[in-house]
Order: C-alpha cells, then sequence, then structure tokens
C-alpha cells in the first residue's frame, strides 16, 4: 500500500505529472513531431532519476574530501562562508527583514561549528544579486549567528558581492589569503577555483551535500523526482558556472 501511494504521487505532481502527459501527447501528435516529443519525454524523465542526477551531481560533490581533523588550526586567517540567498520578507524574521535560504543556513550552522576548532574570525561573503528592497545576505547571516551565539567581534560581514567570483574577489580585500572555505559540497569546485584565482589559499569544508549514500538504487530511485531534477540542475548549473569562469576570468 505504501509503495502504491508513492507512485500514485510520482505521477500525480511534477514532474512525473509532465511527463505522463507527454507520453499521452505523444499518441496524438502529428509522426513528424513524435520523435522531437519522444526525446523531450526521455531527457526530462532521465533528468529526474536519482541515477543520472547522482552522476553528474556526485563528481561535484567528491571533487574535495571533507574537511580532516588533521589542519593546523593556526594555518587560517578566516573561516569563510560562501552565501547562498536569502527569502525575502520571510514572516518569522519580523517586517521587512529576511532570511537565510535553507542552503545558507546549512552553510553557515557548519562554519558555526567550526568555531572553537579554528580561533579566527567567520566571514560570511554575500550580498544581493539586484537593488530590490531587500537585506544584503551578510546582514541577514548576521542575526543568525548572532542567534546562535558567535560573538560579534568574531563575525565580518562582506555585504557586496553577488557571485562566486566576487566572493572571492571581496574576501582578498579584506586582506585575508588563507582560508577555511565552507560551501555545499557540489559548490566547492568552482568556489576553489574563484578563490585560489583571486590569491587565497583555501582548504574547502564542503557541506550540504545532496546526494544520498550508502544505500542501493530501488524502484523508487528510477521513478521521476523533482528532488532529482533539482539535483540535476544544481549540477548543470555548476559545469556551466565553472565554464563561464574559466573563460570570462581566465
Amino acid at each position: 500500500m505504501i509503495l502504491f501511494s508513492k507512485l500514485a504521487t510520482v505521477f500525480a505532481l511534477p514532474p512525473g505529472f509532465f511527463i505522463l502527459c507527454l507520453i499521452l501527447l505523444i499518441f496524438f501528435v502529428p509522426r513528424k513531431f513524435k520523435y522531437f516529443f519522444g526525446l523531450l519525454t526521455l531527457i526530462l524523465y532521465l533528468f529526474s532519476t536519482q541515477p543520472v542526477s547522482d552522476f553528474l551531481l556526485k563528481p561535484l560533490e567528491d571533487a574535495y574530501p571533507p574537511l580532516s581533523d588533521e589542519i593546523d588550526v593556526d594555518w587560517p586567517q578566516a573561516v569563510v562562508v560562501l552565501g547562498g540567498g536569502t527569502v525575502q520578507g520571510s514572516p518569522e524574521a519580523g517586517e521587512g527583514k529576511d532570511t537565510l535560504t535553507a542552503e545558507a543556513v546549512k552553510r553557515a550552522v557548519y562554519a558555526f561549528t567550526l568555531r572553537d576548532i579554528f580561533p579566527v574570525p567567520i566571514v560570511f561573503s554575500g550580498g544581493k544579486v539586484f537593488e530590490n528592497d531587500q537585506e544584503t545576505e551578510a546582514v541577514v547571516a548576521g542575526r543568525l549567528f548572532e542567534s546562535l551565539g558567535l560573538p560579534q567581534e568574531r563575525f565580518i560581514a562582506e555585504p557586496n558581492s553577488r557571485n562566486t567570483w566576487e566572493n572571492a574577489r571581496e574576501t582578498a580585500e579584506l586582506g585575508i589569503e588563507r582560508a577555511i572555505l565552507v560551501t555545499s559540497a557540489y559548490h566547492v569546485k568552482r568556489g576553489v577555483y574563484c578563490f585560489e584565482s583571486n590569491g587565497i589559499s583555501v582548504i574547502p569544508a564542503p557541506t550540504d551535500y545532496k546526494c544520498r549514500r550508502g544505500r542501493k538504487y530501488d524502484l523508487l530511485s528510477f521513478m521521476p523526482s523533482m528532488p532529482y531534477l533539482q539535483n540535476t540542475w544544481l549540477a548543470l548549473h555548476e559545469y556551466i558556472g565553472l565554464l563561464y569562469y574559466i573563460i570570462t576570468y581566465r
């Protein structure tokens, strides 16, 4: 019964619902369009399954190992956290205030757990992409760290950057040359490239892993799912973003 309810949910919600609609549409479109819709359906299905999303995302997540316990605690000048977005006007934050997205919170909380290991400031790098009526991400993060109990003198807000390259450039402007770099595991490779290209030596501290490990694929792994499609999107976004940075900022 549980399996039936899971399968029913798969095809009642996107992307399964759209895949089902495309399959039905193939039977009614002219023959010359059948191959196009068939290919479109196949791509959408594959991108929405766990094996394909893992195939694309795992190489990014495994590019660097988790933070080692053997790192010299006196090596870094700062723990740098890369922003991951905000939720504008989030009601629980109060009128006119924003909150960090779940992804950004994971990065910030993981950096906070390193506070007693590395006796250095935590730098949160993140501004706002567009000049909307919203707070910079670094300001929002500052409230979170304050609520967690981080002393104010150990927090540095970098509120000017709008992308990963600017994260690195603005951090370099702070005079930081060696840092522990905290970001989502899939994003580490691009982060390392940007920081090292801007003259900052970093030791990655990946967090916020997306791929499930230690579990064999089952029937549901091959069913279309929005989380798997989202993971595929993240992976493709990273590959394209890294290529863009290499071409633009080389």
